[in-house]
């Protein structure tokens, strides 16, 4: 056991890693200058520091990233997954703030009939909540949207299928030292990290700034059953999807981590190891 942990640890000294069998898959991404397994669309762009910049400073963009090997599910056996990433959405001085983005899970990564601004180039008006609609998203969003029933223009959401989250709150994040939530602004242009958690039936979300270690209690957690949202499908991927309409900001992402496995317990194992590698304190 000792050996194969050395060896494992060895392999993160690569930009990334990808552990993969017909049903697991493991990989991370410290930067985005390589880009192998990636798959672009729209107007994400590596910079030269590395980020991946998914908007920019144009309005009306598309923009979708996707690890382009999928992951196998099967109804028989349990699927969970724990992703972590870090990004920054960046306003233009004096410019209303852009539309946010979304990590999301879908057993499709052609998103060509989704609509942009407020529906985040996943959703589209005409289809949402529909077959050709199926996909889990964890929206970052920095527009209030009252027919969206969205809670303010500063929160954290979990659709499914159409844009009306089963899942809203605040961007915030639970402060170990004050005992209680701490206000996050999505738009000032800081680090922020992401957490979205899937074990079984539920889903945890959580959030905080880049200096402070993952909180011991969920921003959001929602009951999910994916063999209900994906009826049909024995493969999904995962990514990120983001637009811009009149409202413009730039969106960088500096790290993505993904474990994506069919047991709970090589979940846990797994997970325990990689995280240690993100430890930002």
């Amino acid at each position: 056991m000792t050996r194969w942990l050395l060896q494992l640890l060895m392999l993160f000294s690569f930009h990334l890693i990808s552990i993969s069998t017909q049903q697991d898959t493991s990989f991370v991404y410290d930067n985005f200058h390589n880009q192998a397994n990636l798959y672009l669309d729209g107007s994400p762009t590596v910079l030269p520091n590395g980020l991946l910049q998914l908007t920019n400073a144009t309005d009306h963009q598309k923009a979708h990233v996707f690890y382009n090997e999928s992951i196998v599910i099967s109804s028989s056996k349990p699927f969970s997954f724990s992703t972590h990433f870090v990004c920054a959405l960046v306003p233009q001085p004096g410019v209303e703030g852009g539309h946010g983005m979304a990590f999301i899970v879908s057993p499709s990564m052609d998103f060509s009939h989704a609509e942009s601004t407020r529906y985040l180039r996943i959703f589209n008006v005409s289809k949402s909540g529909t077959p050709s609609s199926y996909v889990l998203a964890v929206e970052l969003d920095t527009i209030w949207n009252p027919d969206f029933e969205d809670i303010n223009s500063n929160h954290v959401g979990i659709d499914v299928n159409s844009p009306p989250s089963v899942g809203i709150a605040s961007a915030s994040y639970y402060s170990e030292i004050k005992a209680k939530n701490v206000s996050i602004n999505l738009l000032s242009g800081n680090p922020i990290q992401v957490w979205v958690d899937y074990h079984g039936t539920m889903l945890n979300v959580s959030m905080a700034p880049l200096e402070v270690q993952k909180p011991s209690q969920p921003l959001l957690s929602q009951p999910i059953n994916l063999s209900e949202i994906f009826p049909n499908s024995s493969r999904l991927f995962v990514g990120f999807s983001a637009a811009t309409g009149t409202a413009i900001s730039f969106i960088n992402m500096s790290r993505w981590l993904c474990n994506l496995v069919c047991s709970a317990q090589i979940l846990c194992q797994n997970q325990d190891l990689l995280w240690n590698k993100w430890s930002y304190t």
